[in-house]
């Protein structure tokens, strides 16, 4: 399979050495995530001095450096921000469907998610394009609780 890069492809070039940082993560956003997930809706963690509203929410603003604890719900619609397509598995086998494989912002939201986008052919995947969420038949509290996410 080939393809031609579109206009809206772009190559970073770069290395990131992660071994000098140290991580300290608090699954209480996930865990608010993840159980809302149950009933199908979307929970994250605002900040009252700044407004940033966190999916997962950390116990902390990341741009005020104060604990925030206050949980807001966001929409299960939103922007894609950012998506790649996959044209091979993790062993670099072609498949035989390509993935879209995204970053979105859901609304009400200022961080992103990442999410497959169903429905569309690849080529027609887009920088800010409005897709909605697909629950599973029977949320169970997991992040596999979203099966996909469609355009608008």
């Amino acid at each position: 399979m080939t393809f031609e890069m579109g206009e809206e492809t772009r190559q970073v070039q770069g290395t990131w050495d992660v071994s000098t940082y140290r991580y300290m993560v608090d699954g209480g956003g996930l865990k608010l995530l993840v159980d809302s997930m149950k009933e199908r809706k979307i929970r994250g963690i605002k900040c009252h001095q700044c407004g940033t509203v966190y999916v997962p929410g950390p116990t902390f603003c990341r741009k005020c450096f104060i604990d925030i604890d206050e949980v807001v719900e966001v929409k299960d619609t939103g922007v894609v921000m950012s998506y790649c397509v996959e044209m091979a598995d993790v062993r670099g086998n072609p498949i035989d469907i390509p993935r879209i494989a995204a970053m979105i912002q859901l609304d009400g939201a200022d961080t992103w998610v990442t999410g497959t986008i169903a429905g569309i052919d690849w080529k027609d995947a887009r920088v800010g394009m409005r897709v909605k969420t697909v629950w599973v038949d029977e949320p169970v509290g997991s992040l596999s609780d979203i099966d996909r996410f469609e355009p608008l």
